[in-house]
Parts: C-alpha cells; structure tokens; sequence
C-alpha cells in the first residue's frame, strides 16, 4: 500500500480525482431503477414522509470484496431525501437505526482488518423493531410511508447453508406489516435484488413498488429524483422476477455448498430452458415478466419498415409518447424461431433500443438491427450453428409478456451458418426438461421478408480444431521436441513443429515494438527461467538475474497502488517488459484509499437497457483507470443470471446472454476512448453457482454451453476486443476451465479470432502447466516460476512425513490462499494408471487423512509392515515433460501482445525517449 493509499484509509480525508462524475451516477442510477408497481401515488410531491427501513440508513451501495469501492462518501435514502426537499415523520426510528447500525460495527462481528478495509465488509445490523410510539410520532403530519428494505451481498456460510436470502426476515415483514396497518399509502423500496414479495406485491395499502437495486454512490439522490419525477423511471427487469425461488427451473440445481458438498458436480438440467425461456416455453406465470417496468407515462410501438439479408435483419420501429409526462421507453424485439428437429423456446430476445426523452405527443424512430447469428441454434448432432427451415416470427413490445406480432422472415430451407470443433462434451448422460408442443399461431397481415439459403456464403466456415504449434529456437539450437515422442497421453495433444529464426540476444521488447526483430526472434533470444515469469502474476514472485540488454540506463520505478495484481515488472529495465496494472471492481475502480466513483452494479446498469449509459460509464471508468495508471480492469462479468434472487445476481448484468454481451461491449468501448486501457472480460464461463466450492463441476450440455453461457462472451468478442477473458476456477463437463483446449484455443482464438490472453483465476486448483498446454496464458495472481518449469521436467513427488506429498498454500486473500499446488511433479494420480510412486511413514506417525481418503478411492494402498511403519504406494501415471517451450513461448507472445499497447508500455517508452 503505498502512503496515498495509508494516508486515505487512516485519515479518510481523500478526493475524487473527478466529482464530476458524481453527476453521471445519479442519473445513471435513477435510470437504472425498476418502477415495478404505481396506483396513482408516484410521482409523489415533496415533504413529510415516514421513512422506515433499515436501508433507508445503512443503504447497500455497491457489493464487497473485489465489488469494493472506496468513495470520499455515498449518499443513503434518507440523506438523498434531505437533499431533494423531503422531511421525516420517523426521527426517533432513524436515530435508533443509526445507534443499532454504528453499534454494529464498533462490535465488528468478528471481521478482520482486511475484510474491513479491503474488501469493505459491514455488519449488516438487524433492522430495530418500530414500536407504538415511534408508529404514533410517524402518523403525524405524514399520509405517505417508505420503506427501505435492504439485503446484505455477503455469501456468509449460514446463507449460503439456509438459502433465506431471497426472503423477508420476520422483524422485516413484522415493520412492513405495522406500516400498511398504519399507512394507506406504503411504497416499497428494495434496496437488493429479486427475492419473493409476491404475498407483499398484493397487499393493497403498498401502493408502489421500485426495485433500487445497487445504484451507486448516488443512491439516495437518485432514489429521490424517481420518486418526484424529476427522473421518468425507465429502468426495465433484465431477469424474470418469479412468485417463488422454486418457480426457477435452475432451483434444484442452484448449488448451495450443503447441496452440492458430496459430489461437487452440479447438473445443469434446465439445459436452454432458463430464465424467461424456461417461463415462456412452460406457461410459468411469473410475478414480472423478463424486460418489465412502469413509467409515469404511456408508449405506443409501431414497426414502420422490415428487411432482411444475410448480414443482419433490419427494423425501423416508431416510438410515440402517449401520455402526459415526457419519459424513454425500451423496445424489445423477440423472435419464435421455427419447429424443427431442434427444440426451441417459444421466444428470445434478438435485438432491443431505447429511445431518448420524448415529450408528450413526440415520436422517435428507432433503427434495429438483427444479427443473423442471434437467430441460429446448435446442433449437437452436426456441430454447427444452423438455422431450420420455416417462419422466424418477429414481435416488438415493452416486456416478453407483452408484444404484439409485426413480421415474419421466411427461410426456403436448413441452411448451417459454421461448423466448429466438438469439444466441452459431458463426461455423463444428461436429462433434460422437454417442453409441451408450442401451438399454431395465426399471424394474420405482417410485414414478410425471405432470405434463400442458396444466396448464403458458406465458404471458410469450418472451424477446425488447432492441432499443432511452433517452437521457435535460435540458430545453432540443438532443441529437439520432447513432447511428440511424450509416451503419456497427454490432454489435447498437439504436434510441435520447431522454427528456427535467426539470433537477437541483444534485443528488447522495444526492438519488436519498433519493427527492428520479429517478435518470435525475440521470444526465442528469452530463456525458459525469463519466461515462466512473465507469464505468471507479481504476488509472492521469485526473482531473477537477467542481462540488460539496454545500452543505457532505464529506471523505471516499480512502485505503485495496492491493487488486485500486477504482471512482473522486474524485466522492465533489462528487457524493456514493463509491468502492467490490474485493478478489481465492475461498479468501479477497487484502490483501497483512493476514492474512486462507484458506478450502479452491473444488475443496475444493465436495467437501463442504455448503450449509450453503458459507454459513457465506460468512458469515465477509463479516465480513473488513466489517472490511477491502470491498465486493465477485472470487468466485465458477462456471467448470465442463472437465478436472480442468487445473493450475488447483482454482479451480472441479464439472464439473456446477447443482452449481456450487447451491453458489456458498450462498457468495454468506454474504456477503450481512453489510449493504454483495456479490460479483461470475467469469468469464462461457468461461474453460476452459488457454491464456493473451487473445484466444482458443472455438468452443461454442448447446446445450451454454447447458446446461453458461451453467447455472452462472443457477443461482446465480435462487437469489441477485449484485452483479455478470465477463466472461472470451476471444472466444466469434468475438466478445469483454465485447462479446456477446446475452450481457450478452440473456441475463443480459432473460432473468434481472439489474439488476447486468457488468464487463470485467484487460487484455481488447476494443473498451471495443464493450463498453459490448453491455451490459458497468465496464471493470476502469481505462481512459483519453478513450479511451472517442472511441467518441462521429469520431476518425482515431494512427500512429507505422514505420507501425503507437500502441499503449498500462500498469498492469502480473504483467508483463502491465492497460490496453492500439491507437489507430485511429473506424476499424476489415477487408479487405472501403469505407473506407481512408493514412500514410506514412519511407525510413530500418523498416515495423512488425505491418502487415507485417497485409498477409499482407490488411489493408493497402504500396507503397515511388522515394525508399525507404512507403506503407501500411490497409482497413476507418470506424465514426463508434458509442457513443451513452444507453449509457454505461445502464452507469452499473446501477452506481450496486449502489454505493447497498455498505458505502462507507453510510460516505459517515454523513459526510453522513444
């Protein structure tokens, strides 16, 4: 932590670098929030309110660990209400809230010094219970209550165990239900995410409900600019809102850890039908349907033109204010794609717009465009994306469950878009949830477009697996190839071809820059010791000696905030490889004492359903980035919102992955405005589950792998390029993320055309040379460099005295360890393996629990001799070198790629004055 950093943490007396940007969070956040119910009493005038609820004082404004931003303040409800006019009934209730929540966190609840201060975690202190008097204080002078609940983002163990996170506490619903005893209007404000409130949305005293969500530093003020109308509310669900956790076709599956402790495998039986699909296709009533939100003013949708062609379908919709208050209003466009032999859902949302401030009586026309790969599925059976033969029906309207029928693109017959690689399969037999048949629909007079599939190119759209790579070596190298003679069956093997370029030992990373050496020369001039550290993170790194290769002096300091990670910096001076900065946060920048705006979550932000939001965000995202010298940011999730009323939704932006990836691209060419500054895309790809379980295994079919959770990720691929995509730590259909080659090279660089780095995440349990192998480029946030050069060796286990091989755990972070790996080398367990190590324990000590699990599995036996002592011979392979250096060269080209246009290189350059 560097002394800006210490003297805000202890002093708390820093400034935003830009309190402008305060501005944009309000409006964001008003934008942003969901009018989900309004009998006549929005938008409500100014004055006396009773204010009760326990986040009306201790407003949730953003989330905790790496969802921390340090402000120089947030503005709660009833701060927000003060600014704009408003007065309280309930000043003897609040002051009591106040004294329970400051008391709270002088108790600390058991947190430590670096939950507190650096993942910014608060005692979430019970709501006090309203008593008589303070319900006989509240009734004078007011007619109009509200009520501020508010749900911690925190997965404590108990939560994760009892699942009542999506529910009402007793001394919740026991406040609300004395409130609407007292108040005949109540408006509801829900300062969380989605959680059961169906009994509650019927109660006819609450005669409004809005979804706050997580606004942002701005909470409290952009709260009071919806409920006056100063803001038309705007904000529209980007998941189902169900009646009941259970109404979720992804509940039996949701993964709590007490659920999924025996197997750590998690099936995802839902297969495509999830979320609204699910909803839609089996007739389940939801509370509020997908894309649903009020306004203070009425909206008529026309589609004015349709045309369509192989590029993309084209709409020009007609948007005319209705009402008498000037407001926005989203158009959503979903298409029921054919039957066929393909299974579908009975509608997706294929492209949407937002139109600007229309006045009353003023109409705007909106130009949608249709991606054609938005309306293909995929065939298991073919590998390939398709579309089937019939009628692609078009409906446009204000939420799933409300739309009216405007077009129809015919297709003359089964035409395959690309055909890719089959890879990710399940390691098991899967059951899905099949569908009632979808009935015959009379479209009556609509516009009608046709496309032929004869006029398709369907030239160079095969994507095959890459099933080789180069090594490259300097002349007079006597390297030869230890991998393609490799007796082990290595994962994804691949056949290396050797290179050889012509030598450049004296060069640097600026020779490749300015054209004067190849960067495959350069790479070649780099040893493998050079090598495993640059492609592992700064934490706890090893240091090495190395050459300069400057014919000058370069001092380049090395100092910086205290931040997620960094890449070494200690080749900046020899090599000319500066390193680069990572900072956390999707509601912000995470430099703990350095106050930085904090943005809406990512819920809230994508419940603008606003590209243009979404870019302006980005762009002032990237202006903190520049001034704080980072280079990339942990953002953003494209994760879809598998469950909603999940304690850690608001993290994600949508339960539809094009929405998600539409709008996470918008964020990215934010950033991108800004010269140096780039994000790396999180988490690839299964990162749903509610478990904190590091290893567990989700089970997805290749369809729905590839329509819901894979499409996201894509999208945003083609829209924008990312510096980088971060892997989820979770297996996937029995493999590691970081591991899949199907995934980082298949996938995500032959299919997409991603020339980034793909990276590991925080503490994975992966194999890391397995991960290099596979096509993950950085192993965050850093690793032992000798560690991952064993990979090249043929290195035996490391055992300790009670029989169990060492076990490395260090760099903790929030009491879990960042770096962790069990030292078996070159041997690999397995009960079907040739292969055996032997070690022995000795008489006066205990056998390791974890080898006598291991021999309940089948994994080793142990035989105790006469003399008490133990044998234990534990089976399986032994892999060799199993990593070859045209791998780790490959991972380290793909860095230094990006690390070429960062804001550190350019600083690095400016040093070198050049």
């Amino acid at each position: 932590m560097n002394l800006r950093q210490l003297k805000g943490v202890i002093t708390k007396s820093g400034k935003m670098d830009f309190p402008e940007h305060r501005g944009l969070v309000r409006a964001f956040g008003a934008d942003s929030m969901v009018l989900l119910k309004n009998n006549g009493v929005l938008p409500m005038n100014k004055g006396k309110v009773a204010l009760f609820g326990a986040g009306a004082v201790d407003t949730i404004f953003c989330g905790v660990f790496f969802n921390y931003v340090f402000t120089d303040g947030n503005v709660s409800v009833r701060d927000g209400l003060l600014n704009n006019g408003f007065n309280f009934s309930t000043e003897s209730w609040l002051k009591k809230m106040d004294k329970a929540v400051k008391l709270g966190e002088k108790e600390n609840a058991g947190y430590g010094r670096t939950p507190k201060i650096f993942g910014g975690m608060k005692v979430r202190t019970e709501e006090v219970p309203i008593s008589e008097a303070d319900m006989a204080e509240a009734i004078l002078g007011a007619d109009t209550a509200i009520y501020v609940s508010r749900r911690a983002y925190l997965g404590t163990q108990q939560t994760l165990e009892n699942m009542k996170s999506y529910q009402l506490s007793q001394r919740e619903l026991d406040n609300l239900n004395l409130i609407t005893a007292n108040f005949k209007n109540v408006i509801l404000v829900m300062n969380s995410g989605m959680m059961e409130i169906a009994a509650i949305a019927r109660m006819k005293n609450i005669k409004a409900i809005i979804l706050m969500g997580v606004p942002g530093m701005e909470a409290g003020n952009s709260l009071a600019d919806v409920l006056t109308g100063a803001v038309n509310p705007s904000g529209r669900l980007t998941s189902t809102w169900a009646k009941k956790l259970k109404d979720y076709s992804t509940c039996p599956t949701v993964a709590a850890r007490n659920k999924a402790e025996k197997t750590h495998e998690i099936d995802y039986k839902e297969g495509i039908y999830m979320g609204y699909r699910y909803f839609d296709a089996f007739d389940v009533a939801p509370l509020y349907p997908f894309g649903y939100g009020l306004s203070y003013t009425t909206f008529d949708i026309s589609l004015e033109y349709f045309e369509a062609s192989w590029i993309s379908l084209m709409m020009h919709v007609k948007v005319t204010n209705t009402g008498e208050h000037a407001g926005r209003q989203v158009v959503q466009v979903y298409c029921s794609q054919p039957d066929g032999k393909l299974e579908k859902p009975y509608q997706i949302l294929c492209a949407f717009g937002k139109t600007g401030k229309l006045k009353p009586g003023e109409s705007e026309e909106l130009t949608i465009k249709i991606p054609i790969m938005s309306l293909t599925n995929f065939d298991e059976e073919t590998t390939a994306w398709v579309m089937e033969k019939g009628d692609y029906l078009f409906r446009i309207g204000a939420n799933s469950r409300d739309t009216k029928l405007c077009a129809k693109m015919v297709l003359d017959k089964l035409t395959t878009i690309k055909r890719v690689a089959n890879v990710i399969e399940p390691s098991k037999p899967l059951e899905f949830l099949t569908p009632p048949p979808r009935p015959d629909e009379d479209t009556g007079y609509i516009m009608v477009a046709s496309l032929s599939g004869a006029d398709y190119n369907s030239q160079n759209k095969y994507v095959e697996t890459k099933k080789e790579f180069t090594t490259y070596v300097q002349e007079g190298s006597n390297y030869t190839s230890y991998i393609n003679n490799n007796a082990y069956d290595i994962p994804f093997r691949c056949h290396e071809n050797i290179q050889v370029v012509r030598p450049c030992g004296t060069a640097t990373f600026i020779d490749v820059i300015k054209g004067n050496v190849s960067m495959e020369e350069f790479i070649a001039s780099l040893s493998p010791e050079v090598l495993a550290r640059i492609v592992v993170g700064a934490t706890e790194e090893s240091k090495l000696s190395s050459e300069n290769r400057f014919k000058f002096t370069l001092n380049v300091e090395k100092l910086g905030p205290d931040i997620a990670a960094r890449t070494t910096s200690q080749f900046a001076n020899t090599l000319g490889i500066p390193g680069v900065t990572i900072a956390d946060g999707p509601s912000g920048l995470h430099i703990i004492g350095i106050p930085c705006t904090c943005f809406p979550s990512p819920m809230n932000m994508a419940q603008t359903w606003d590209m243009s939001a979404m870019v302006r965000m980005g762009r002032a995202y990237g202006r903190e980035m520049e001034a704080n010298n980072i280079d990339y940011c942990l953002a953003p999730a494209l994760n879809v919102t598998r469950n909603p009323m999940f304690i850690r939704s608001y993290e994600f932006y949508s339960e539809d992955p094009a929405l998600s990836g539409i709008l996470g691209a918008g964020f990215i060419m934010g950033v991108k405005r800004y010269e140096g500054r780039n994000v790396i895309v999180k988490n690839v790809l299964t990162y749903n589950q509610e478990t904190i379980d590091m290893d567990a295994n989700i089970n997805v079919s290749r369809r729905a792998f590839g329509e819901i959770y894979l499409r996201p990720f894509s999208v945003c691929q083609f829209m924008v390029k990312p510096a980088g995509f971060l892997c989820a730590s979770s297996k996937i259909n029995g493999g590691f993320t970081s591991s899949q080659k199907g995934l980082n090279t298949d996938i995500i660089r032959q299919d997409w055309g991603f020339d980034g780095f793909i990276m590991s995440d925080w503490g994975s349990w992966s194999d890391k040379g397995e991960d290099i192998h596979a096509g993950c480029d950085l192993i965050m946030p850093g690793y032992d460099p000798d560690k991952l050069l064993e990979s090249m060796m043929n290195v035996p286990p490391t055992f300790e005295d009670d029989g169990y091989v060492t076990v490395v755990e260090k760099a903790f972070f929030y009491g879990f360890p960042s770096i962790k790996y069990e030292k078996w080398g070159s041997f690999i367990l397995n009960k079907d393996g040739d292969a055996v190590v032997t070690t022995t324990v000795s008489a006066d000590k205990e056998v390791s629990e974890k080898a006598l699990k291991l021999q309940q599995e089948g994994l080793c036996t142990i035989k105790v001799k006469s003399n008490g002592s133990k044998t234990i011979e534990y089976r399986g392979y032994n892999r060799g070198p199993y990593l070859a250096l045209g791998e780790l060269q490959q991972a380290v080209i793909h860095i230094l790629n990006e690390i070429k246009d960062t804001g550190s290189m350019k600083k690095l350059l400016e040093k070198a004055n050049i």
